[in-house]
């Protein structure tokens, strides 16, 4: 008797429209890998390379709160990958850096993970804030760097292109302090902050989303 399979066709994975002028090629990708195994209690451990973390939820939803949840993973990786993208932008250009600090603030209905409502399970609204430090003042420099970042941050055009409502701010300064970006983000969404910076400078460039509705241009 010759077996026969349940499994459903291959199907190609959909793809967004693109903002990039080039298609990727397998030649020059990299691969990324990582394992979970869940321990209980909606908890999963999780192994990359030589690395393991514990992704867990708050014992208010069933959870035994051992470490941050995966959504709070990703906010984070969207603060550290901006930041990778920003450092290698500046490198190239020769832009001097003195200090990038980060803040996600984003928002997630939960009716869409509990299933009691068909809407979106994933961030509906997401401000990343950055405020960067450099001596640089020239306005156009600052924005097309600005926006050289946010073409190039996989991170980016990730929330981008799955409609998160994401809004990416720029502070510009010469010299960053402790929570610059948290008080930023905070002040234009009318959150009370929850610490203030401390003798944080006057920007001298402010921009939101310098990359969203452009179109391809190569890296100076």
């Amino acid at each position: 008797m010759t077996a026969v399979s349940s499994s459903e066709p291959v199907r190609e994975p959909s793809r967004a429209p693109s903002r990039f002028s080039e298609t990727p090629l397998d030649s020059e990708s990299k691969t990324l890998r990582a394992a979970g195994t869940w321990t209980g209690q909606q908890q999963t451990r999780v192994s990359l390379r030589e690395f393991e973390f514990t992704v867990d939820e708050p014992e208010a939803v069933g959870g035994r709160n051992q470490g941050p949840t995966p959504m709070e993973y990703l906010a984070g990786a969207v603060d550290a990958c901006i930041t990778v993208t920003a450092e290698q932008v500046a490198a190239r250009r020769g832009l001097e850096l003195t200090g990038i600090n980060t803040y996600s603030l984003a928002r997630q209905d939960r009716r869409g993970l509990a299933g009691t409502a068909d809407v979106q399970p994933y961030f509906h609204r997401y401000r990343l804030q950055l405020a960067i430090g450099t001596p640089e003042t020239d306005a156009t420099a600052l924005r097309d760097f600005a926006a050289a970042v946010e073409h190039s941050c996989p991170a980016v055009n990730l929330l981008r292109d799955a409609g998160a409502g994401l809004t990416v701010a720029w502070t510009f300064a010469g010299r960053t302090v402790d929570h610059d970006a948290e008080a930023a983000c905070n002040q234009a969404l009318g959150y009370q902050p929850r610490i203030g910076p401390v003798d944080a400078p006057e920007p001298v460039f402010t921009c939101e989303n310098a990359d969203a509705g452009r179109a391809p241009e190569a890296d100076a």
